[in-house]
């Protein structure tokens, strides 16, 4: 089986939408859409393979109507990208993640005050 948090980035447009509503219609779906390409069939394409990944469901309102349910809650699809992101380009080193950002100046020193406050908050 697909796993249900390997989305693309087309993919997550339509999970965006689908995060800011507790449900939608496909016309609430392209309609939330930022893309210039609004194709209702590309958008009912991307819908299927969400579907079969197990990341939406689908639910008939009536004969012709459906609407769509994200099955993936954001906070998990984010924890999960961070992770793999980590693993893939830091060897699973946080500490790495954070020193490179902060070599490169890629930190602001609100920000970095913020970190402090938090681990000191930990202890």
């Amino acid at each position: 089986m697909p796993d249900k948090y390997d989305i693309t980035d087309a993919e997550l447009e339509i999970m965006q939408v689908l995060w800011s509503k507790n449900e939608c219609s496909l016309n609430e779906i392209i309609d939330g859409l930022s893309t210039e390409d609004k194709n209702k069939n590309t958008v009912k394409t991307l819908l299927r393979r969400l579907i079969l990944k197990g990341s939406v469901k689908s639910k008939k309102i009536n004969s012709k109507d459906t609407v769509y349910i994200s099955k993936v809650k954001k906070d998990k699809f984010l924890s999960n990208q961070n992770k793999n992101f980590v693993n893939k380009l830091y060897n699973g080193s946080t500490g790495n993640l954070l020193l490179n950002f902060l070599e490169n100046k890629q930190v602001t020193k609100e920000e970095l005050q913020k970190l402090i406050d938090i681990l000191e908050s930990e202890d």
